[in-house]
Formats: structure tokens, sequence, C-alpha cells
């Protein structure tokens, strides 16, 4: 049985004042502990910021109650209706709610919607609460052969350990690839609503999303990372388009030919070619892997199922990139504000108070 060993690098410095920090990876950040990064220091983090149309059709109020992950202001007279949260270091986040009596109910964080009012409320998650999607770990053959920690002083590597197999074995254990070290997670914004009340309706919603990618342990500006991703979040039934920057291709081609042709497996072999930087399938910037031109994510049939194509980035990061793209969707439906039954007494409401919100 083979067994890992440690082997230990060092680097002398010149005496100074020491500012240090350690990594380990995969592991978490240093001064953040509740931000994860994989084995190759990657940490991805999502912000969301959309502005939603909605409309109440009943003849009486609606408090709709909303998800604490997300932050939210009600855009109407002041726009004083708002709730932020704060995170801090060791990941609790604070709520400051501006208005307690218009913004809760039954202890839950909402809003109200008066009779046949439409109103526009913006839903964010910023950068200081900002979603933490699970990053996969790069996968090789080598089994080892990967610095696993990291010391920094002043902002350069001091000493660090590298994983090392016990074993004697071929010299050369794996060729990397881009890998794809996330999945996109689906978010349906307008199915929930006709399942739990009629009357209040989504009429539109459009925003934006930002993936932030993050090399973690780059201090130093030395450690490089190739990677590919795919978009963080996909929003059924919505367009989603502007991606800045523009994304390298889409998953179906990245699966049915990318990976094959990048590593010439399953390709006719040909005689070897000296090709100018025109020729390559990628040209190398400081921050992507830019490909060719591809038309807009589009649902992609094989036999009886279908299946949802995205957009994928191939990635040379150094310290950190934005990935940024617009989302929209409009309910083309029309809603009717006639025909409403009187006014039920289900439940006695204090409508001074309401009013007065």
């Amino acid at each position: 049985m083979k067994r890992p060993l440690l082997s230990f690098f060092m680097i002398l410095l010149l005496a100074a004042p020491v500012l240090a920090a350690s990594y380990t990876l995969p592991g978490t950040d240093p001064t953040e502990g509740y931000k994860h990064h994989n084995n190759i220091g990657i940490r991805g983090e999502v912000m969301i910021n959309l502005n939603v149309t909605l409309i109440n059709t009943a003849p009486f109020p609606k408090f709709v109650m909303v998800n604490p992950r997300y932050d939210f202001t009600v855009y109407r007279r002041n726009n004083g209706e708002y709730v932020i949260g704060i995170r801090d270091t060791s990941g609790k986040t604070v709520y400051h709610i501006n208005n307690l009596s218009a913004n809760t109910l039954n202890y839950h964080l909402g809003f109200w919607i008066r009779p046949y009012e439409t109103v526009v409320v913006n839903f964010r998650i910023t950068n200081s609460t900002s979603y933490l999607p699970q990053m996969k770990d790069y996968r090789s053959l080598c089994g080892g052969g990967q610095i696993t920690d990291l010391t920094f002083a002043n902002g350069t590597v001091s000493n660090g350990t590298v994983s090392v197999n016990e074993g004697l074995s071929n010299p050369i254990c794996d060729v990397l690839y881009p890998q794809i070290i996330n999945t996109p997670e689906v978010v349906d914004i307008t199915s929930l609503l006709p399942l739990i009340d009629g009357y209040v309706k989504i009429l539109k919603y459009s925003g934006t999303v930002t993936f932030r990618l993050i090399n973690v342990p780059d201090e130093s500006g030395e450690f490089w990372s190739v990677f590919a991703v795919s978009l963080p979040v996909i929003f059924a039934g919505a367009a989603h388009y502007d991606f800045e920057p523009n994304y390298t291709m889409t998953y179906n081609e990245y699966m049915e030919k990318f990976v094959d042709e990048y590593r010439g497996v399953g390709i006719e072999k040909k005689k070897p070619e000296t090709l100018q930087v025109s020729d390559n399938l990628f040209s190398l910037t400081g921050s992507l892997l830019a490909g060719v031109s591809v038309t807009q994510p589009r649902p992609v049939k094989r036999e009886n199922t279908t299946f949802l194509d995205y957009p994928v980035w191939i990635i040379w990061l150094g310290k950190s990139l934005d990935i940024k793209y617009h989302v929209s969707w409009n309910n083309n439906e029309k809603v009717s504000l006639s025909g409403g039954e009187k006014e039920k007494v289900w439940v006695i409401l204090d409508r001074g108070n309401f009013e007065r919100r």
C-alpha cells in the first residue's frame, strides 16, 4: 500500500517585520474561516441583484414573506422599507430592519401589497453576504505531487508542503486540462406563487448575476490556475445575456468536442505542425482563455431527453476574475383586475396601521 509523504520546502527571507498568513489546499480563508476554496485554491462567490414586479389581484392586502438570504427594498413612497444583512468574519449575519412594523409579521420578514397594487421589489445578495457555491476539487491521476499548504510572510512564500507518493512509478503522472469545477444551480422564481396563492403574481423580473472567482492563496502573484466554470445560477424560463467576458463555448461543445480535441483523444493523428498564435484554439490573456464565437445557449435534444445547454468559460486565473451576465423574464399573460369578489372577512386586520405604513 502506497503511503503519501509530506515534503517541505522553505524560502529564506531577509529580516523584516513579518505579516504571515497560512493556507491549506483545499481549505478555508485564514481571515474569514467560513469561506472555502478547493484543492487548486479557487473560491467562488455569487452576487445577485434582481428587480421583481409583483401585483396583488385580491381585494384585500397580502403579506409576502421573504427568504432572509436576500436583502430587499420595496420601491414605493420614500423606499423606506428595506432589510439589509451584514456578515461578520465568523459567517454570522446581522440584519438591519428599517421598518419593523411594515416588514415583519408573525416574526417573519417580508412586505405588504395592498389590494390591486403593483409594486417593484429589489432583491439582493451582496458582496457582504455572497453565496458560496461548492467548487469541486481538480482531479488528476497523480495522487500527490501537489502543494497542500503554503505560508506567506509579507506577501512572499516562506514555506509550504508538497504531498508525495512513496511508490516508485512513472515520473510523468498526468497532463493537465481545464476541468469544470462547478455545477449550475437552477432557481425558479415564478413557479412557487401559483401553488401557494392565486392572487399574488409576478409580472416580470430582471437583473444581474456576478460570479467572482478568487485564487485565494495567491498572495505573491506567482500561482496560476487553469480550469473551466459554468454558469453558477440558471433562472428557469428566463433569458440570459450580455455575458462579460463572453463565454468560451457551451457545455455540450465542451463535452462533445473540446475535451477530446484538447487531450488529443479519439481523433485522427496528424503530422505535428508548427502553430502560430492565431492558429491556437485559444489565445491566452491575463485572466481568460478567450474562445471561438458561439451562439446563445440553446436546448439540445438527444433521443427523447432534453438536455439544458449553457455557457462555459475556460479560465486562466491569476488572482481574481468577475463573470457578469443579465437575466430577465416577462409574464406574457394578461392579469385581470376585474371580477373580484366582495372582500370576505377571513381575518381581522388593523387597517388603520396598515394605511399609515
